[in-house]
């Protein structure tokens, strides 16, 4: 992994303190958009991140720092397609849980 951090506000941290956020994680949250197309809006914040984020972005950075630590992401034969798989269930299974509520 390399060396270069992201700064984010973090929603546990008094104004004006950020949480730094490895560059591959900015990256693999970018991916992640991409590939599930997912809109730069707040939409999935309360969904995937602890729904103080300011960005899907952010939220998918939470999700990703929650569920998986750096050595699990680096051990990934293929981390995108791995944590695609693991977002789009994960998404799949918040949907359903929130219409069997409805019901």
């Amino acid at each position: 992994m390399n060396n270069i951090l992201y700064l984010r506000p973090s929603a546990h941290s008094p104004k004006g303190i950020h949480r730094k956020v490895p560059a591959k994680l900015h990256a693999l949250a970018s991916g992640l958009m991409f590939k599930l197309r997912i809109q730069p809006n707040r939409s999935l914040v309360s969904v995937i991140g602890n729904g103080n984020e300011h960005s899907n972005h952010d939220a998918i950075i939470t999700w990703i720092s929650i569920r998986y630590s750096v050595e699990e992401i680096e051990s990934m034969a293929a981390p995108l397609e791995s944590l695609t798989k693991a977002l789009y269930q994960f998404l799949e299974n918040s949907l359903n849980n929130q219409e069997e509520a409805s019901c």
